[in-house]
């Protein structure tokens, strides 16, 4: 079922009436800092009564500085741990979707022992986790959709497929974004939509820089319907 939500950018209490308004899903994203539950250990229960019936809801999880297919086995255990932890946060919140970024950057492995290291830590991480979840990988720095193609068709997981931010392909690659949508095609399962001017991640409204709204929108239509 196809469903639109709205990304509360750390401002749950701002968002949730517009999610009812709109009759939209919620996309709760305090929780990409990894400190936020330390500081604020009664903050899950406050996001689960915020957006009590909105549905669906989605989990952005932590984030920073986490190399999920490091060759260092104390980097990938780091992110390990605070990965799980986000899974915690949306097994709380009654999220059916938890965003995690993919993690490769560009230059700094090669793309075929990043690909055998990810599937492995991917699929020790969806090991027994709830199936009705689904785990998505953003892109955020990769050059192209190889790698992060290769890591979820070699993880083969049933709840696990592509977020496709296109205002990170927009500003951190020289790739078409139409490239990505036709390349990755059905495992893109989520898509962040959003705006800039090819040269920052911006965040702007759509409409509000340069990237090509109206033939993403049809690039999707056509290769990931779904």
């Amino acid at each position: 079922m196809k469903s639109f939500m709205i990304c509360d950018d750390c401002q749950v209490d701002l968002a949730a009436p517009l999610c009812r308004q709109y009759g939209a899903g919620i996309e709760v994203q305090a929780y990409y800092d990894p400190y936020y539950i330390e500081r604020f250990p009664e903050s899950v229960e406050q996001h689960k009564k915020a957006i009590a019936g909105i549905k669906p809801v989605a989990v952005h999880g932590c984030f920073g500085d986490l190399i999920p297919g490091s060759f260092d086995h104390l980097v990938s255990d780091v992110a390990r741990q605070r990965i799980e932890q986000s899974y915690k946060v949306a097994v709380t919140l009654g999220a059916g979707h938890l965003i995690l970024h993919h993690g490769f950057i560009p230059h700094t492995s090669k793309p075929s022992g990043w690909v055998k290291r990810s599937t492995q830590f991917w699929q020790d991480f969806l090991a027994g986790k709830d199936p009705s979840i689904k785990v998505h990988l953003e892109n955020v720095l990769e050059l192209d959709p190889k790698v992060l193609h290769d890591t979820v068709r070699s993880v083969n997981r049933s709840n696990m497929d592509v977020i496709l931010d296109i205002g990170h392909i927009h500003c951190n690659t020289r790739s078409k974004i139409s490239e990505w949508i036709e390349y990755l095609g059905p495992l893109i399962g989520y898509v962040h939509l959003h705006d800039n001017h090819g040269q920052e991640d911006e965040h702007l409204g759509l409409g509000k820089g340069t990237l090509p709204v109206h033939e993403v929108l049809q690039m999707l239509k056509t290769y990931s319907p779904n």
